[in-house]
């Protein structure tokens, strides 16, 4: 079907790129004009992109999970199912279910023990560094709109 999902946001943003930013008086309203071209310049193949996405991102949260839930022992909560047919709205709701369950694995090691001041549950887990790098692939997906984050640094 013409046009693509593609080809409107490119003309979206064509027009307001080419007709509306010159248009625009101050200052604030062209830098958010500028940000806007931007969002939908990420949008563009976003469609292709993000299914595969998601599946990589599910199955490292599955893996946090299960290290998060081995560490819990007898307080391990549960694990999301997988999709049946991994449409990108189950992979979302996946995505959103694992997430939830590392929240939860999260709040039962807190609960099993005292914690110090510098002394995270995540840590005491082991899937710290995991759950870093996670969000730091997630910022890279969104760098073609000049959004970028160097990643936590360990010492």
């Amino acid at each position: 079907m013409r046009p693509t999902t593609d080809e409107l946001i490119v003309g979206i943003r064509n027009v307001l790129e080419d007709v509306l930013m010159p248009e625009l008086q101050s200052d604030w309203a062209q830098t958010m004009g500028a940000q806007m071209a931007l969002m939908l310049q990420h949008l563009e193949g976003r469609a292709e992109r993000e299914p595969v996405f998601l599946a990589g991102e599910n199955g490292k949260l599955e893996g946090v999970l299960a290290k998060a839930n081995d560490a819990l022992g007898e307080d391990a909560v549960a694990v999301p199912e997988r999709p049946a047919v991994e449409t990108l709205e189950a992979l979302r709701d996946h995505n959103e279910a694992l997430r939830e369950a590392i929240t939860a694995a999260i709040h039962a090691a807190y609960e099993q023990g005292d914690y110090g001041f510098n002394d995270l549950p995540a840590d005491r887990l082991g899937i710290t560094d995991a759950l870093m790098e996670i969000n730091t692939e997630q910022a890279a997906f969104w760098q073609p709109i000049g959004f970028s984050y160097p990643g936590r640094q360990r010492r």
